[in-house]
């Protein structure tokens, strides 16, 4: 009976997906359970997009796969005692895809449209003053205080190059039109259906080894496993533990396992009048069987959350647990005046796992009276929703999302700003549960203003103990990375933060 179901799953993605999508040749199919919501990576707030967006776009600095920061458009930099000033030597003889140059003037416009504060990323910038020209190929970063992450920052795929020829021509709309320095132009971009990117011929680290990778969003888990079984996919992102069984033993399979930085939890609409009691969001915390949702959602690929931010993180200090106490949640919901529970509106992406996470979510929840109904929709969809709640400053509709972050610059603080702080550009940031508390806000400037690491080390420990107990989501659990690949397929890498490098992409015999 197994045989048959995969069958005809089989012969079913066959059909849904016209021939022309896949691959031949030196043409590499990427298919994952995300969406791609904007190629602008000044304005993306997912890891998807922007891994998508680092194999077009490069930065001054960037990440080697284990999150180890290496120089790229930047061949050198250093910086003054104080942690104030930061010198960049650029590498001369690098265009942009449209011929465009990459020089000082063109740092300076990347950099002076992120300080505008208009864009999701502009964050990343918050801290300078002011970038200077000294010539064409050096530029000064000034800085509005010691900021102990800077390098970090700039490392980032939100600090990626834009050419400016590109930025003049399409304002905005680059987001559909990115030009970068990278190994692969950007060729095609259909709207929930695939991204395909071409290699650069001229790519001024050396040859590219594939013609093109198209990447395709297919939230089935199922569907994923039977386009890389049958060789119309080359590598797949995540691929479901529940199903790892049924391709360990494929000679032409590889499954790839390790440790994340991406931890989940739920977004709980704190602005909301249930929702903002801190005794409610306590009581969810002791209705979730996080261990649970794991063993069943998550096919066991992955640990229970123990603080705010995953502990491969600088300056993390775990906490003790949220136990699964269903008594004592419903104790501190009636103390809130809530004993007969309330509505809420569930919002999840429609990946496989992500929904069954929410919809054991919503069971577990129905025990102390919270009660809703399920919206969901794919990755982009999702997050776009969550940002126009944000613009809209929704208050009134409680609601309750299953959320993800990793921290893509490797430090605590891209951990914890953008989800937690008010201060910094708010309308930009990820704090889509619109949590705030001045406490907060203090001991994220106290570990973002310093580099001295035992300063940013108590400020982040104080962060982690003050924060836990708030509750300003549902506690989850930080992914275990899976993925698989055809075995001829080299050189695609996962990372920490759940983004892929590509670079050195290559199929062999």
């Amino acid at each position: 009976m197994k045989t048959k179901h995969w069958m005809f799953v089989l012969l079913a993605i066959l059909l849904i997906f016209p021939a022309s999508l896949f691959a031949q040749g030196k043409d590499i199919i990427y298919a994952s359970d995300s969406t791609t919501n904007t190629l602008d990576p000044h304005n993306t707030s997912d890891t998807y997009s922007g891994a998508i967006e680092r194999a077009i776009c490069q930065g001054l600095l960037g990440f080697d796969k284990n999150l180890n920061i290496i120089p790229l458009l930047a061949e050198s930099y250093s910086y003054n005692e104080t942690a104030t000033e930061y010198t960049f030597k650029l590498r001369k003889g690098i265009t942009f895809h449209d011929g465009a140059p990459f020089n000082a003037q063109a740092v300076k416009v990347n950099i002076d449209r992120l300080r505008t504060g208009k864009y999701v990323r502009s964050s990343l910038m918050a801290p300078v003053k002011e970038l200077q020209i000294i010539d064409e190929y050096t530029v000064k970063f000034i800085l509005k205080e010691p900021f102990g992450a800077f390098l970090n920052a700039l490392a980032h795929p939100g600090a990626l190059m834009l050419s400016p020829a590109a930025l003049e021509k399409y304002g905005d709309e680059v987001r559909i039109h990115p030009v970068g320095t990278g190994p692969f132009i950007f060729s095609e971009w259909v709207s929930g259906s695939y991204v395909l990117i071409k290699k650069n011929p001229n790519y001024w680290r050396g040859t590219v080894k594939v013609d093109s990778i198209k990447f395709v969003p297919v939230p089935e888990n199922g569907s994923r496993v039977a386009m890389l079984r049958a060789g119309q996919a080359h590598y797949i992102y995540p691929m479901p533990a529940e199903l790892i069984k049924l391709v360990e033993n494929d000679p032409k399979i590889e499954v790839i396992k390790q440790p994340s930085i991406i931890e989940r939890y739920l977004i709980l609409n704190t602005k909301s009048k249930p929702l903002s009691d801190e005794r409610v969001r306590q009581a969810i915390n002791y209705a979730l069987d996080k261990q649970a949702i794991i063993n069943i959602a998550w096919g066991g690929a992955a640990t229970p959350a123990d603080s705010i931010f995953p502990s491969a993180l600088p300056f993390y200090k775990k906490q003790g647990p949220w136990p699964y106490d269903v008594a004592k949640a419903k104790a501190l919901m009636k103390e809130a005046g809530y004993e007969n529970g309330f509505k809420v509106v569930f919002l999840t992406p429609n990946a496989t796992a992500r929904l069954r996470a929410t919809e054991m979510a919503m069971q577990q929840l129905k025990a102390i009276g919270i009660t809703g109904e399920i919206q969901s929709m794919d990755v982009a969809s999702f997050y776009d929703k969550l940002s126009k709640n944000k613009k809209e400053t929704v208050g009134e509709t409680p609601f309750i999302a299953f959320g993800g972050w990793s921290s893509s610059t490797g430090d605590a603080d891209w951990a914890t700003r953008p989800l937690l702080s008010t201060e910094a550009f708010p309308p930009n940031m990820s704090n889509y549960g619109f949590f705030q508390d001045p406490n907060v806000d203090r001991l994220i400037k106290a570990g973002l203003t310093s580099a001295d690491p035992k300063i940013r080390a108590k400020a982040y420990a104080e962060l982690q103990d003050y924060v836990w107990l708030k509750a300003p989501w549902g506690y989850l659990f930080v992914d275990t990375l899976i993925a698989a690949k055809s075995k001829n397929l080299k050189g695609i890498y996962p990372m920490p933060d759940g983004a892929f490098t590509v670079e050195e992409a290559e199929l062999v015999q």
